[in-house]
């Protein structure tokens, strides 16, 4: 049968994505075996805990919304600093969500400025064509945007936010429209109202053009906390998913569905997770307990920076420094990163399925 050109190209491309994502994951492995310590390759950061939604997957909305972030002079200082970090290949930046800093754009443009891959998360509410165009002129290099269902009721009720479902598609038409310098790509958790349309998600991405899908799992609302009132990660009540109604439990569904992804990927959808990852969802709601023997590789190769300039290996452990006082390069190899790493080796937290683990 002929495929076509197309086809045999995107076979191709689906391939070597595949083998790359799995031949990274089993190179960090090695080099946590080995004791080895990358720099970053990659930070993430956190410029508001504040959000305009109440997700229920979600803490950071819980209590009263915190003033406390930096403004930014002090983002300023803290791009320079990162500027001399060797190996940094991507700024990713978040929330919270970040377009309810009022200074969202002018940040964007500090952290472009440091010639470097620049990718903005964000829930989609505030993103119309004007505010697509500004970020085209920074220019943005992705904008991964969230949506959980192609049903509108579905992902209006997951976001709690009425409209929100719209919103994002009127975007997608929006993108899709004329040739794009900013990439356009999808944030999905995995969830029992919507695993049964993973693929079509997967479908609509490669459909539209897009530049890619990412899936992540249910985790406790722990997990997203609000830094301004922890100092690192609460404990969930052990069986927090007995009785979450999200959590998957057509696990048949889910093994077809996962099944189908990891074909769609060796097509070349651009289907962002490694297929180690993908085939680990379904023994993850299967027993969330032997996520624990998912080595945590995400204290090796990304810093976190939350709102208020704190340095993070983890979201799960104290800082490690603050970048307004401390230089970035020092305290990724000290003694309380040292610390955080050892630690890490025995941590049992569902956290390490998150995409930072990657």
């Amino acid at each position: 049968m002929n495929i076509g050109h197309d086809g045999m190209l995107g076979r191709f491309r689906g391939t070597v994505n595949r083998a790359w994502g799995d031949v990274t994951q089993m190179s960090k492995r090695a080099m946590l075996r080995l004791g080895i310590v990358p720099p970053p390759f990659r930070i993430s950061i956190d410029i508001t805990d504040r959000c305009n939604f109440r997700c229920p997957t979600c803490s950071k909305w819980h209590g009263a919304p915190s003033g406390e972030e930096l403004a930014l002079d002090q983002w300023k200082l803290a791009f320079e600093k990162l500027r001399g970090v060797p190996l940094l290949r991507e700024i990713a930046i978040g929330g919270g969500e970040p377009f309810v800093h009022r200074e969202v754009f002018e940040i964007l443009e500090l952290a472009k400025q440091q010639e470097l891959r620049i990718v903005l998360i964000t829930n989609g509410w505030f993103v119309d064509q004007a505010v697509l165009k500004r970020l085209e002129d920074i220019p943005l290099d992705c904008l991964m945007i969230s949506l959980n269902s192609l049903h509108e009721s579905v992902h209006d009720e997951s976001r709690a936010t009425t409209g929100s479902h719209r919103r994002i598609m009127e975007l997608v038409e929006i993108w899709g429209a004329q040739a794009r310098m900013t990439d356009l790509s999808l944030s999905t958790i995995v969830m029992e109202p919507n695993c049964g349309e993973l693929t079509y998600l997967a479908r609509l991405v490669q459909e539209k053009g897009l530049s890619g899908i990412m899936f992540q799992v249910l985790l406790p609302t722990e997990v997203h906390y609000s830094f301004a009132r922890e100092r690192s990660m609460p404990q969930p009540v052990a069986t927090w998913y007995e009785n979450d109604p999200l959590w998957v439990r057509s696990l048949d569904t889910l093994r077809q569905q996962v099944s189908e992804l990891l074909v769609l990927q060796g097509k070349g959808y651009p289907i962002l997770n490694p297929p180690s990852q993908l085939r680990r969802f379904v023994t993850y709601y299967e027993d969330p307990g032997r996520a624990s023997k998912v080595p945590c590789l995400g204290t090796l190769s990304r810093m976190h920076i939350d709102p208020l300039g704190e340095m993070r290996l983890c979201y799960g452990y104290p800082p490690i420094g603050n970048i307004l006082h401390d230089d970035p390069r020092q305290v990724w190899r000290g003694e309380q990163a040292r610390l955080i790493r050892q630690a890490s080796r025995e941590c049992t937290r569902l956290c390490r399925m998150l995409n930072c683990n990657l």
